[in-house]
């Protein structure tokens, strides 16, 4: 039997905010971005899949292999602009803050779940329409991909709440 890789909900947020255990603005919707990760395992990484750019140039970001790393809450977040994106993968100007799983992916259908998410229309131009909505559309499609389950309680409001988001 394949290995299962864990299915996850990535959040990032602004690197000049805030740690996310203070009230502050974070949990805004324009300061926070979200992406859908594939965890191969705490040493190895993780796949990440996510849109970049503005509400004007949405754009598929190619799948970036990244670490995933818990934030550190008794350290400030990076300020100067050269550190806000450690490593490659990272949006721009963001910052990892917290994940939560989803669900699972069969290691030999790898190719399904990015056929899959590469085939989900991106929309320009609509100030309510952004990564949230990309990765929940994401979401529901992966759900009818045989090889690869998304529990059924995985909600917007849901995923909201275990990231820490009001």
């Amino acid at each position: 039997m394949p290995p299962f890789y864990e299915l996850a909900v990535a959040r990032f947020v602004r690197a000049s905010l805030s740690p996310p255990s203070s009230p502050s603005s974070s949990t805004s919707h324009e300061n926070s971005r979200w992406a859908i990760a594939v965890t191969f395992s705490s040493a190895s990484g993780s796949l990440l899949y996510q849109i970049t750019g503005s509400r004007t140039d949405y754009a598929l970001a190619a799948p970036a292999s990244v670490t995933l790393s818990s934030p550190s809450r008794s350290s400030p977040p990076p300020k100067s602009s050269s550190t806000t994106s450690s490593q490659e993968g990272i949006p721009s100007g963001y910052r990892y803050a917290s994940k939560v799983q989803i669900g699972f992916a069969d290691s030999e259908l790898l190719h399904s779940l990015h056929s899959t998410l590469a085939a989900i229309p991106i929309v320009h131009g609509d100030p309510a329409w952004g990564t949230r909505e990309w990765v929940m559309q994401g979401v529901e499609a992966l759900r009818k991909v045989e090889g690869l389950f998304v529990e059924k309680h995985v909600s917007v409001q849901w995923i909201k709440e275990k990231l820490g988001e009001k």
